[in-house]
């Protein structure tokens, strides 16, 4: 099931991926974060679709951090930068792998004008990458919540199935369930502006989801 669920998928991102490039007359892709769990199916996927001389990488690696006395921030907004560079160098696309979960959830939204697995639940992208990734929000939401299986059944009665938050968020903590509802809140601003996303779901931000 996973197998077949892996390849229905890559192909969806993969005409998506096609058309964005067409498109914007790029050359190929640039990934960021391509050591995240997302982040290496995202890559072969990439690598699948256009090949290893249209698909770059820009990694960041935390263990710098302490070494050049930077934050995991610094380091995030370096990548960034030197991801721009690239694009703008080779005439590509910059790729982000953030799933849904922390699209919706994070404190720190992706600027990245392509977002490829930005439908695809962590819990998702976990079964399909073997582990997912976020930012510590998320990742205490998710501990609260009783896992990562949890919180995003959470957020998909919330948005695929519409129901009332009560119901929805019903089964969680009261403390996190109200984070998730100011969390999404907070994040309207931000899913009104995101990036291309692939439509694999019922409900996909930047698509049918932005408030």
């Amino acid at each position: 099931m996973t197998d077949d669920l892996a390849e229905r998928v890559a192909r969806v991102v993969a005409g998506v991926l096609r058309q964005a490039v067409s498109d914007a007359g790029a050359a190929g892709v640039v990934v960021l974060e391509p050591d995240s769990p997302e982040g290496r199916l995202l890559m072969a996927w990439s690598l699948r679709c256009f090949g290893s001389d249209r698909v770059w990488k820009v990694s960041q690696d935390p263990r710098a951090a302490n070494a050049e006395d930077r934050t995991i921030a610094d380091l995030e907004e370096l990548a960034r930068r030197m991801a721009r560079g690239m694009a703008r160098e080779r005439n590509a696309l910059v790729l982000h792998p953030a799933n849904k979960t922390a699209l919706l959830l994070d404190v720190a939204y992706p600027p990245e004008p392509v977002l490829p697995l930005g439908d695809l639940y962590a819990s998702t992208c976990s079964r399909l990458a073997g582990g997912w990734t976020a930012g510590p929000v998320v990742r205490d939401l998710a501990e609260a919540a009783g896992g990562i299986e949890a919180l995003d059944d959470a957020l998909i009665g919330l948005f695929e199935r519409r129901l009332p938050p009560e119901r929805a968020l019903g089964h969680l903590p009261e403390r996190t369930r109200t984070v998730i509802l100011q969390r999404l809140e907070a994040g309207r601003f931000w899913r009104r502006r995101t990036g291309l996303v692939p439509k694999l779901g019922t409900r996909t931000l930047g698509v049918d989801l932005s408030g």
